[in-house]
């Protein structure tokens, strides 16, 4: 059984390459957004040394999204809205698992390309850029590691929805738009309004970016790291439990199409 599992990672991410096109223009697209964010607080804050670190916190939030960006929305969910996902669950193999390689395949090629932006972004803001300090970089791995869970929890159980709407972009816009507010992208928490802050601070899509940004950095430091990373623990067990369960329930309303 672990070896299908591995065979299939495996071929899933050599799949990546066979859409270089597709890979390139959705980069350049995020790069863009991510520039004009830059633009703006460059503005903001004319003060260089506190832009700098400003910076550094954008790249690595945009790293963050990058890498954990899943294509569940676009795999699972046609499957559903055609109704193939009744082909999927005679499959030897659990679902849940089965597209959890496939998102972990996501994370490892993007993670690679970004070592381009990280290394590019070493090269304009030095030291910025560099790990708050030696236990920093394990407890971000960590961090990171668990944030793909937290990730791929949300994203398993919003793409639910298209057993009702029969339609992938409503949800894919929705958690994208939830992930832009609450994730901590474009400007760390404490920054937010305290009214927002506080709505941020009780949803898990902080610990998508946030959390693993904020440890490396030293934003989050002492004994905060470990609550931190308790955090993203529990959010990441309760949203795959959560999701499965719910998955469960969802199937009870599968519409088949043919003719």
């Amino acid at each position: 059984m672990l070896k299908g599992y591995l065979a299939f990672f495996s071929s899933a991410l050599q799949a990546h390459l066979a859409y270089s096109g597709s890979l390139l223009i959705s980069l350049a697209a995020s790069a863009v957004g991510y520039l004009i964010t830059v633009m703006i607080w460059n503005y903001a804050l004319p003060d260089r040394a506190e832009a700098h670190a400003m910076f550094a916190y954008l790249t690595l939030g945009f790293v963050m999204t990058y890498i954990t960006s899943l294509f569940l929305e676009r795999s699972i969910g046609e499957r559903i809205r055609e109704g193939l996902v009744a082909t999927d669950l005679l499959k030897p193999v659990d679902f849940q698992l089965f597209y959890m390689v496939q998102s972990l395949s996501d994370l490892v090629f993007q993670a690679v390309l970004s070592l381009l932006i990280m290394g590019l972004g070493a090269l304009i803001l030095g030291r910025d850029l560099m790990p708050a300090s030696p236990a920093a970089l394990p407890a971000f791995f960590l961090s990171v590691g668990l944030a793909f869970l937290v990730q791929y929890g949300i994203s398993f159980a919003f793409v639910q929805g298209i057993f009702l709407t029969n339609s992938n972009y409503g949800i894919f816009a929705s958690r994208q738009a939830l992930h832009q507010t609450f994730s901590g992208v474009f400007a760390p928490l404490a920054m937010y309004p305290p009214a927002l802050r506080a709505v941020a601070e009780w949803l898990p899509f902080q610990h998508v970016v946030y959390t693993p940004v904020g440890i490396y950095l030293g934003r989050i430091q002492g004994a905060a790291v470990g609550r931190a990373l308790l955090e993203q623990a529990l959010w990441a067990v309760a949203l795959l439990l959560g999701s499965r369960l719910l998955f469960k329930k969802m199937l009870t309303k599968i519409t088949i199409q043919g003719g």
